[in-house]
């Protein structure tokens, strides 16, 4: 079994996440191991001054997490509420966060059309490993307006990451109504896309006499990600200036098809 100390440690990130102050978490702890008390006693426990344990109640009587017995006003001793309540009130949050969250990442391409890097520098990022390589693919559907354009080789990329994700982050796609251009390799894979472009909110055309690679390039708002599935690596560009230098050749690359 856990001791006092240990149980009570437990409590300070959840209290801290609800708000509570150092001493706010002081006096609740404190009160939690001694029981319905008089002010006194938890004043002399802790050397803080009556006062201030006033003050410090109220805050917590406002966060629901204390109160006062229902005897006379001169005998009332304090006491904390069950912390069964920080739990619930911490799930409260947590819901609302996931509200939150929701609701952003839907309007997220909306609100990254807005931004201007003006005179920020680049951001450019190596990230290595297949788990890097899918969080960015996956974070494209946050950030990215319509439409998103890829250059490279399909049969490569989902090679890697194989078409079970590959459907998934299609079915997700669509549902957020991201149409995508793709200038592919002419390859087996390729040819499959091309066959569900209508079902699949894309347009597929083929990059012919190229020479065989196997890394692409996506563009989604202001990032370019550069993928090379051998590593596995992708490298994530952060800059409006040359996204915007990448969208044009590609364009011009697309119009010549």
């Amino acid at each position: 079994m856990n001791k006092p100390s240990q149980v009570t440690q437990s409590l300070y990130t959840p209290l801290k996440e609800l708000g509570c102050s150092e001493q706010e978490i002081e006096v609740y702890t404190t009160s939690l191991v001694l029981g319905p008390s008089p002010i006194q006693s938890i004043s002399a426990r802790l050397s803080i001054a009556r006062p201030n344990i006033y003050k410090i109640i109220r805050s917590l009587e406002e966060k629901g997490l204390a109160q006062f017995s229902e005897k006379k006003k001169y005998a009332r001793n304090f006491l904390v509420s069950s912390p069964a309540i920080i739990l619930e009130q911490l799930r409260g949050k947590e819901r609302e966060i996931a509200v939150g969250t929701r609701d952003l990442s839907l309007v997220m391409p909306d609100i990254m059309t807005l931004f201007r890097q003006g005179d920020m520098p680049s951001k450019v990022k190596v990230l290595d490993g297949g788990d890097q390589f899918l969080r960015i693919f996956w974070s494209i559907l946050e950030e990215g307006k319509s439409p998103l354009r890829f250059l490279g080789s399909a049969g490569e990329f989902i090679n890697f990451i194989s078409w079970n994700e590959e459907h998934k982050w299609i079915k997700e796609r669509v549902r957020r109504n991201l149409f995508i251009n793709c200038l592919l390799l002419h390859d087996e894979d390729a040819e499959i896309l091309r066959g569900r472009d209508d079902k699949e909110m894309r347009e597929t055309r083929f990059l012919e006499g190229a020479s065989p690679f196997i890394t692409g390039i996506l563009l989604f708002g202001n990032k370019a990600t550069l993928w090379q599935p051998k590593a596995p690596s992708v490298t994530l560009i952060e800059d409006e200036f040359i996204v915007q230098m990448f969208r044009e050749i590609f364009d011009r690359l697309w119009e010549g098809k």
